[in-house]
């Protein structure tokens, strides 16, 4: 019976022996093909070289400008070369889908507006980027209210004007905006809607060419996001609350008699699966860059607001600006359509 007894101990720890061994070799082999694998930087450590951040709108405007402020503060503050690249069409869409398949390492970021972020998925089936799944937020960066452009050969000097020129042309006005699912497209909408004309709405990829088309005469008017480069065309009015202490002899649309407040925000984000740490690292060095004195007396002057926050701030924003404008933007593509 002892000899049964020990045999089956005998037996017992051979077996546990063997499982023990190969789950150690398992392990090894485990921890060995792990070692191949692209690991998450540590926060510390990061960045080690060169952070490249995606911008989705032609140079000139007000994105392009806090992209390079932004990324040269960076610069000098993290030790490591941070380079703006941009990338541009489909009104935003081919600088998120590209930065969107991009290692989550810490190395790659986009910045995306209120258009593409929020917009656009409400009215577009076939809209292959998921903002809420496939990037992680890192910062508000400001917001730029729409301006209503003329011009300058229509001879016009406030929007009443602008109105009272279009109904001697049947009441119709050809109205640029910055491209489909922009807020530069729904202000443009909703100011011909309030002013009782047809608006025939022409995209651009962008503020810039918006601007060059209106100063060259080849464009009666546009809604694109404001900066000191539409200061070439005739400036009748801002879609902000208030007037920009920069520019204080531009009235808002209120003020001009049209009840609309229309802004679009850009923020910056990262691929998803970025390692939380590093986020929360860049988030603080934008963060304290927004609220120093002398950027908000740049931005302003650049026709923005900077607003900053903690990466939580996106995310409410986004969900906010679904719950605001789903109903208007989805009723404003259809009276585009028709």
């Amino acid at each position: 019976m002892f000899g049964s007894v020990l045999g089956n101990a005998v037996g017992n720890v051979v077996r546990v022996g063997r499982v023990f061994c190969g789950t150690v070799i398992a392990a090894a082999a485990a921890a060995a093909a792990a070692a191949w694998l692209p690991q998450p930087a540590a926060a510390q450590d990061w960045p080690s070289r060169t952070v490249t951040i995606t911008q989705t709108f032609p140079g000139g405007g007000s994105m392009d400008f806090a992209a390079r402020v932004i990324a040269h503060e960076l610069t000098e503050k993290l030790g490591q070369t941070f380079v703006v690249d941009t990338k541009i069409g489909g009104a935003g869409l081919l600088g998120l889908q590209t930065v969107s398949r991009m290692a989550p390492d810490g190395y790659n970021y986009v910045i995306g507006a209120i258009g593409p972020m929020v917009f656009r998925p409400l009215i577009d089936k076939n809209f292959n980027v998921d903002p809420d799944k496939d990037f992680e937020p890192v910062i508000l960066i400001g917001a730029t209210p729409n301006g209503i452009l003329a011009a300058p050969k229509l001879g016009v000097s406030t929007v009443a004007e602008l109105k009272a020129y279009a109904a001697k042309q049947g009441n119709k006005l050809n109205i640029g905006h910055p491209g489909p699912g922009t807020m530069g497209l729904y202000c443009g909408v909703l100011l011909a809607e309030k002013l009782g004309i047809e608006g025939n709405f022409i995209s651009y990829r962008g503020s810039t060419q918006i601007v060059q088309d209106l100063a060259g005469g080849q464009l009666e008017a546009g809604t694109p996001a404001f900066g000191p480069n539409a200061l070439v065309a005739k400036v009748l009015a801002i879609s902000s609350d208030a007037r920009l202490g920069a520019f204080p002899d531009v009235p808002t649309l209120k003020q001009a008699g049209v009840d609309i407040t229309c802004a679009t925000w850009n923020a910056i984000y990262a691929p998803a699966g970025t390692p939380k740490p590093i986020i929360a690292k860049l988030n603080r060095v934008i963060d304290a860059y927004l609220q120093k004195p002398e950027t908000v007396k740049a931005f302003s002057e650049a026709g923005l607001t900077p607003w900053g926050g903690p990466p939580e701030r996106v995310t409410k924003q986004m969900a906010e600006d679904r719950k605001t404008w789903a109903d208007i933007v989805i009723r404003l593509e259809n009276v585009n359509s028709k």
